[in-house]
């Protein structure tokens, strides 16, 4: 998944974008409903188990053995389509729109996933090694999913990003909307959790080793351009 900070990034330029296109949008204007629009955004990531996330985020069991799986926003929007006039409810889809962008679109662009033989391959237990582009180096899967490389980047580039898209420093959870994917006692972890992130130093940014940070902001401005 995206890390929050970039989430609630992501979720702040199609705030701004609204405002453009349509400024009578309560969105715009409602601090309350911008506040539950990031909620939302937050809530796909409730859940902490693999198999509760594939719930929480409407991935296809067809997939489930693929390293890249992602959402179904129809399948959201055709369960919830009464409640999508409400922020939170907005938010949450948004989160699976942008999942299904990252997963399906963005890593290819930066990532190569192969087997023992060298040969590219998208089921999750052949890989051996995954080739990052950006530096051309080759990992093992499970270094690649640490706080060395993958994760620990999102880690990186917090702070940088909470200062150049002015991130709301705080969120209030509110009452559960009743999304039944979600964990809604879980917020409170994801809260605690942007408080600690926010502590990274800034300059951390200038050494990703998966991700090339300007890149990753051009696409998502693009995508939300298509939201």
């Amino acid at each position: 998944m995206p890390g929050y900070i970039l989430h609630l990034t992501a979720a702040k330029m199609c705030l701004d974008r609204l405002t453009y296109e349509d400024p009578e949008d309560p969105l715009c204007t409602d601090p309350k409903q911008q506040n539950d629009f990031y909620i939302g955004n937050l809530l796909p990531d409730t859940v902490t188990s693999r198999e509760a996330k594939a719930v929480s985020h409407f991935r296809d069991p067809a997939y489930k053995e693929c390293m890249m799986e992602w959402p179904h926003p129809d399948r959201f929007i055709e369960k919830y389509v009464d409640r999508m006039g409400e922020a939170v409810y907005r938010g949450y889809l948004f989160h699976l729109y942008i999942d299904r962008c990252f997963f399906r679109d963005y890593i290819p662009e930066v990532a190569g996933f192969y087997d023992a033989h060298g040969k590219e391959t998208g089921i999750r237990d052949e890989i051996a090694e995954v080739r990052l582009k950006k530096s051309g180096a080759c990992v093992p899967l499970k270094r690649y999913l640490s706080e060395e490389y993958y994760y620990g980047d999102y880690t990186k580039m917090n702070t940088r990003l909470c200062r150049q898209f002015s991130l709301p420093a705080k969120l209030k959870a509110g009452a559960d909307p009743g999304i039944e994917e979600a964990d809604y006692a879980g917020l409170g972890r994801i809260l605690d959790d942007l408080k600690r992130f926010r502590q990274v130093p800034e300059s951390a940014a200038e050494n990703l080793k998966v991700f090339d940070l300007g890149g990753l902001i051009g696409f998502l401005q693009n995508a939300v351009l298509t939201f």
